[in-house]
């Protein structure tokens, strides 16, 4: 259900409609994360094991979102997916308008199929569109809210700052973005391989490639939210160890992570004073006001 509203933020002239999903006129017909989505739709977005693990993994950021809103807000969730945060969170609120950004049609169209099927959610209206994040088709001041999670991590960090700068953009003087598990943090083991593992990138010639994790410097995240009002970074996870060693083979990989790295950041975690443990944090989660 989509209603006049939502319509009128649409920059028109830039999207055609394509079965109730809207479609920006420059993006490419297929990308990575449609191939993605048809091996296994919550891969691209989270490897929950089941619907449990999912929840778990989702319900302190959809309890953070639902802070943030208010029931006549319109809500821009950038690289949406399958809809893991409108799953929960529609169910449980209804607000002024939910409009979805995604690269991969069919992320999207799961999305739709699903948002269709359950009542509770077609409560709030839902735009969807398919379309890269740093070329959003919506107006200028046009959102409320504008959510980003899991998604920054795996784009070269040019993409992100063009990112940043749409979501600028779109959101209203005084309206919020949450950014959750998309700034890892460059000072810690993980940062430093991840980094390396980007040198290698750059002299191959394949910097922009699509899917290594970019570490960030907190300086480099303020950077990002030049010109809001206010910007709280907040330190989440605990590793000493990396929780994986990208150089080694898949089987060595998942030994050192779940009989080396796992019990050893658990065991460190345990005795850490409470007052040095931002210092091990794995990223940053952002709240921002414009």
């Amino acid at each position: 259900m989509i209603i006049e509203r939502l319509q009128n933020i649409l920059k028109t002239d830039s999207v055609i409609e394509k079965e109730g999903i809207f479609v920006a006129k420059e993006i490419a017909e297929k990308t990575v994360w449609d191939k993605l989505a048809i091996e296994n739709p919550t891969h691209a977005v989270i490897s929950a094991k089941d619907e449990s693990e999912a929840y778990k993994k989702s319900e302190e950021q959809i309890a953070d979102i639902k802070h943030a809103l208010k029931p006549t807000d319109v809500l821009l969730d950038c690289g949406t997916g399958y809809g893991r945060v409108a799953k929960y969170l529609l169910p449980d609120m209804q607000i002024g308008g939910y409009v979805g950004v995604d690269s991969a049609y069919e992320m999207l169209s799961l999305f739709k199929d699903r948002y269709q099927s359950h009542e509770a959610e077609q409560k709030t209206p839902l735009l969807l569109l398919n379309a890269d994040i740093h070329t959003i088709p919506i107006k200028e001041a046009s959102v409320d809210v504008a959510i980003v999670c899991a998604v920054f991590l795996h784009n070269h960090k040019s993409v992100v700052s063009r990112a940043m700068d749409e979501i600028k953009r779109t959101v209203k003087p005084g309206g919020k973005v949450l950014v959750y598990s998309s700034f890892p943090r460059s000072a810690t083991l993980m940062g430093l391989q991840g980094h390396a593992y980007q040198a290698l990138l750059n002299l191959m010639g394949k910097p922009f490639k699509n899917g290594p994790v970019r570490y960030y410097r907190r300086k480099e995240i303020l950077h990002l939210f030049d010109g809001f009002t206010e910007v709280e970074l907040r330190p989440v996870g605990f590793a000493v160890l990396p929780k994986s060693l990208i150089f080694l083979p898949k089987f060595l990989d998942r030994f050192w992570r779940k009989g080396i790295a796992v019990p050893i950041n658990r065991l460190f975690e345990f005795i850490c004073p409470v007052v040095l443990k931002p210092y091990f944090a794995m990223y940053y989660d952002i709240v921002a006001t414009q």
